[in-house]
């Protein structure tokens, strides 16, 4: 067997056998390499591959996922110098991969505990996300490689000294260091090609999208109700339409070109559902589109991480008017900001629909009587009138009733038509959807809401069920130099409703729970768990037939 330690000549430096082995060390550091990336390459895909984000999470002063890697990286360093100096004493030359396994042995154990750790959306090994880790997997090799062999250069100047001649190799212990600034790397190396080849992708969408005339287009936004709007003027329309919407929530250029290659000539409408984290995103989306009809929902301060301002906010989600040549615009009466504009612009006609007579909507809503069970209201639509009902909750989802009733006056459908739609509109997908677990405790799913105008209608819902009021929530995000006032107002609005208040660990989570205590909510009736599952875990235990439990905002694991 070759003396690992042996570097008496260049030669047996660099000899085949030697260069083998250090290679041997390399693809083994690799592998720990690419499993302890995973979480960051899971942060940088939540991401959107935006590097300013990604480096954000990084920073936190809370992340336990980079001070794991330095507690890696220590403990590896100590040990490996300890055993390298007891095998010094005990005359063993091959110290290298000897000592090597230790470093091995606490990754692995690293590993092994992250992978119990559940992820709220794990990591999806999408053709890009491969790209990526390929490009991470060569600069972790090269790195790895370059390391061992400068470690091996380094012994044949330092033989003498037999202590530093045997912990030479500990340097690459520091592997783990690498993983965050290796993937932002890996993702910036591949930024200009994924670049090309999106646009490329994008612009084959936009032409099919472009060569469809008879193509009836919608885009929809605001910083809220987007996706709900969209779901409820898909089942409207298909009383008269073949319609395709973008799923879930696909509102980013990808997201509508993946729409679109669903199209076929059977569709009579696409919906495009338009979201935007920074200036110039909705322009971008609309020039895809080309909306004949579009849609601006309520605009708040959301996003403002990447947004400056409120008037940046809704600069932007106007910029869907900048893809459109003429048509029609359906604006929401009941948000300031988005009405504001309703005289801005002469080459669209602009509607206005919504709840606030005030602003003398087209369509609107009167009578309106919400339940636990759903809504009823009259729907006005012009001059007429008719009595509708939905299973959705709250008088908000109403505001987007007629949003998506404005439309489809606007595509002549009649008010019988729509009424037969919105009767058959079904609960929206974690968006206040209510459901009666086998245990007979109601659970309202308001998962995917995260903003200050949804927590206060999920609030105002669940004021109107019976039975004891649980809530589940981290808090809210992304609002800036907002954020800690708005969770604790929101703390002193659960005080006025719930029953018991469980706050999975999150910097919102404590200013709710300040919130809470400030008006006089009682602390035994604030549990304070470290993760969702936990948190999920104290509902079972605590939860009885008859209880209301709301879920508010399952924040991405990027947050948490």
């Amino acid at each position: 067997m070759f003396d690992y330690s042996s570097a008496s000549t260049l030669n047996a430096v660099f000899s085949p056998e030697n260069l083998i082995m250090l290679a041997s060390m390399a693809v083994v550091n690799l592998v720990l390499m690419n499993y302890l990336g995973r979480k960051f390459m899971q942060i940088i895909q939540q991401s959107g591959y935006v590097y300013a984000d990604y480096v954000k999470w990084v920073r936190r002063r809370d992340n336990v996922y980079v001070t794991r890697l330095y507690m890696i990286v220590m403990l590896s360093v100590l040990a490996y110098l300890v055993f390298s100096i007891a095998l010094s004493f005990a005359n063993v030359n091959y110290v290298a991969p000897i000592a090597f396994v230790f470093y091995g042995l606490f990754a692995f154990l690293y590993i092994r505990s992250d992978l119990k750790r559940k992820s709220k959306h794990p990591l999806a090994f999408t053709a890009r996300l491969l790209r990526v880790y390929i490009t991470y997997s060569v600069l972790f090799f090269v790195f790895g490689m370059a390391l061992l062999v400068l470690c091996a250069l380094l012994g044949y100047y330092i033989k003498e000294n037999d202590i530093l001649f045997r912990v030479r190799y500990c340097v690459i212990c520091v592997s783990p260091l690498m993983v965050p600034p290796f993937t932002a790397a890996a993702n910036f190396i591949n930024s200009p090609a994924e670049r090309a080849n999106n646009k490329k992708y994008i612009e084959k969408c936009r032409l099919a999208l472009a060569e469809r005339n008879d193509l009836i287009k919608i885009g929809i936004t605001g910083s809220y109700g987007k996706t709900s709007v969209k779901e409820i003027l898909s089942t409207i329309l298909s009383e008269k339409y073949n319609v395709l919407a973008t799923p879930l929530s696909y509102n980013t250029p990808l997201g509508i070109a993946r729409a679109v290659k669903m199209l076929n000539d059977s569709h009579d409408v696409f919906i495009a559902e338009m979201g935007a984290r920074h200036e110039g995103d909705i322009k971008e989306l609309s020039d895809i589109v080309r909306p004949d009809y579009a849609v601006i929902n309520g605009i708040i301060e959301h996003h403002m991480d990447t947004f400056s301002s409120l008037e940046q906010i809704v600069k932007t989600k106007f910029e869907i008017v900048d893809g459109m040549d003429g048509g029609t615009l359906v604006l929401t009466a009941d948000n300031e900001q988005t009405l504001s504009m309703v005289n801005a612009f002469e080459n669209v006609k602009t509607v206005v629909a919504g709840l606030d007579l005030s602003a003398k909507p087209h369509v609107y809503a009167t009578d309106i009587e919400v339940g636990a069970e759903g809504s009823e209201f009259t729907l006005n639509v012009g001059e007429k009138s008719r009595r509708c009902s939905t299973c959705l909750l709250g008088e908000h989802n109403i505001s987007n009733v007629t949003l998506a009733a404005a439309v489809a006056d606007a595509l002549g459908m009649t008010i019988d038509e729509i009424c037969a739609g919105i009767a058959r509109v079904k609960p929206i997908k974690h968006r206040l959807e209510s459901s009666v677990n086998d245990a007979g405790v109601t659970i309202i799913d308001d998962s995917y809401n995260s903003n200050v105008s949804g927590t206060k209608a999920a609030v105002k819902v669940l004021a109107g069920f019976c039975g004891r009021k649980i809530v589940v929530t981290p808090g809210m995000v992304e609002l800036g130099r907002m954020e800690d006032r708005e969770n604790f107002d929101l703390g002193r609005r659960l005080a006025a409703v719930a029953d018991y208040v469980i706050l999975v660990d999150n910097r919102g989570a404590f200013k709710i729970r300040d919130g809470l205590l400030t008006e006089g909510f009682p602390l035994e009736k604030i549990f304070m768990a470290k993760n969702l599952g936990e948190a999920v875990a104290h509902f079972k235990k605590i939860s009885k037939k008859g209880d209301v439990v709301l879920f508010e905002n399952d924040l991405p694991d990027k947050f948490s």
